[in-house]
């Protein structure tokens, strides 16, 4: 068999996630191609609710709470000037500011959440694991892949081919995968493919015309011929070195089988299929703008229900938007702290992550799903990586959520924030992330590490004030 170098760098095991698929999915033996699709009908029909979905879009740098919190509501964040009880009130009557402006579309749709604290995860330049699993993570270090993430946890409360679907936005058009927010299991960090013409072969290639639906034949030629030589070397071993390699092989028959899963669903896939030529584009505009459509072409195939898209890839992953007409990296603005140039970089930045949003929320709004929508379904989830600045304290990790989970939350156009920290009342996204897990049908009562500073304030179970 002859294959070109750039198909072995496709399809090399290092680069692809082999522990976080598939796990208690099962389509049935012999399952015809369109089956999966003829179940979700069959499910419909009975009156079965579709699966809710949910989307994070992590901005690096910090996400600043008068960038998201109406002037109208006051200046002051509950970081640096914390409230002694929670303000609950409508968005109506209340205009966005001008860094979020574009969600006005989606006003009564949407929260903005603030005062939730995750201060031990020393978010300062960003907080990687941490962010998602409420671990120690510690500047630069990676303590906290040690404990799964909550895409993991949330995507294990329903079946689907691929648990997660990490998408990157690097700095580097280069770059190809990156690890930096999610864990399936313990030390299993998630690659997070941060090139849309890669991420839409190895979703979408089996059913792609061309040069993708060639890679992806050829990968599944390459993992053919891995099982068939494992299993031939097992048979000459004594049986002691045979359960050594049996761990290599459950690893390409877990990969072959995803692949099969893949080809099971074709026709859904196909129905679903973005465009390729658009994600030919070395703008970082441009990447972030195809990783939305890829985002929202997996979900509406259901071949995941829970989307990631990151955009630090790692340890102060800055940008410089140049697309955007700003020529600083977010390095150096977040060193402009007070002064009166910062905003004139940041909000263009800031205002884009918002339009990105919206585009996620338009495009699951326009595919029909039972007697609603896509977006009637799910949650999308924008927050950063690094709390509420670039030197983030985690004292407070602003959010704007969009989407109720099929009326599992109660999010629709409301100001939530909460007290700040250390004050009676006081919620971290520990809460938060148990009020996604009880939404979905996960009742656990804790999440991640405690904050040992919070000793004395309760901090138990979920957000009462969000679970519908």
């Amino acid at each position: 068999m002859s294959l070109s170098n750039t198909t072995l760098k496709m399809v090399t095991s290092d680069q692809l996630d082999r522990r976080s698929v598939l796990k208690g999915v099962s389509l049935g033996a012999g399952a015809v191609v369109l089956q999966p699709f003829l179940n979700a009908l069959a499910a419909e029909a009975r009156g079965e609710a579709p699966p809710p979905r949910i989307v994070f879009v992590v901005e690096a740098n910090g996400l600043w709470d008068h960038h998201i919190r109406p002037q109208t509501l006051g200046k002051a964040g509950a970081w640096n000037s914390p409230l002694d009880k929670l303000v609950d009130v409508p968005l109506a009557g209340h205009a966005l500011p001008e860094p979020i402006a574009p969600l006005a579309a989606f006003k009564d749709r949407m929260s903005v959440v603030l005062g939730l604290s995750s201060k031990h995860v020393t978010p300062n330049h960003g907080g990687g694991y941490g962010v998602f699993n409420c671990c120690t993570q510690g500047q630069g270090t990676h303590h906290a892949v040690h404990t799964q993430t909550i895409d993991h946890a949330l995507a294990a409360t329903s079946a689907n081919v691929i648990p997660v679907v990490g998408l990157g936005v690097s700095a580097s058009a280069d770059r190809v995968f990156a690890n930096w927010l999610s864990v399936s299991e313990p030390m299993r960090p998630l690659p997070f493919i941060c090139q849309p013409e890669v991420a839409f072969r190895m979703l979408f290639g089996s059913v792609a015309e061309g040069e993708a639906g060639k890679l992806y034949q050829a990968r599944n030629k390459l993992l053919d011929w891995c099982r068939s030589d494992i299993r031939r070397v097992r048979d000459a071993l004594p049986q002691m070195d045979r359960e050594k390699l049996d761990v290599y092989l459950d690893t390409f028959e877990q990969m072959r089988s995803r692949q099969q899963k893949l080809s099971d669903i074709k026709d859904r896939l196909q129905a679903n299929l973005p465009a390729l030529d658009k994600f030919d584009c070395k703008r970082t505009t441009g990447r972030f703008e195809a990783q939305c459509s890829v985002a929202v072409a997996a979900l509406a195939s259901r071949l995941t229900n829970v989307v990631v898209i990151d955009t630090a890839c790692g340890y102060q992953g800055y940008h410089i938007w140049k697309d955007l007409g700003v020529t600083l990296d977010g390095h150096s603005i977040g060193h402009m702290a007070g002064q009166p140039d910062r905003e004139k970089h940041a909000v263009p930045v800031r205002r884009f992550y918002a339009e990105r949003v919206v585009d996620l929320a338009q495009r699951m709004a326009a595919i029909k799903e039972g007697n609603g929508t896509l977006l009637d379904n799910s949650l999308i989830i924008y927050l950063s990586d690094a709390a509420e600045e670039h030197h983030g304290t985690g004292q407070q990790w602003p959010m704007v959520l969009v989407g109720n989970l099929g009326g599992r939350l109660k999010t629709a156009g409301r100001f939530l924030q909460f007290p700040g920290y250390n004050k009676a009342g006081h919620r971290t996204m520990s809460n938060f992330f148990l009020s996604l897990l009880h939404a979905v049908g996960d009742k656990r009562e804790k999440f991640g590490e405690p904050d040992r500073e919070l000793a004395d304030i309760d901090i138990a179970g979920p957000l009462a004030e969000i679970l519908a």
